[in-house]
């Protein structure tokens, strides 16, 4: 079963995590996050784009 996004982020929103949306990182934490639901390792309680986008702020020093 996929999971769909609980909700589409808008470009003229407030998101504070825009910046890394169309960076390759976000596609990959996107897509690990998603096995751990599967798997059950994981429940989510906030929405997917900010758990993603506050995981690749963390990773952005680590990025090329």
């Amino acid at each position: 079963m996929d999971r769909k996004p609980k909700e589409t982020i808008h470009a003229s929103s407030n998101f504070p995590y825009e910046m890394y949306m169309d960076a390759p990182v976000w596609e990959v934490v996107n897509a690990a996050i998603d096995d751990l639901v599967k798997n059950g390792d994981l429940v989510e309680t906030t929405r997917r784009d900010y758990i993603v986008g506050y995981i690749c702020k963390k990773l952005g020093g680590l990025l090329p």
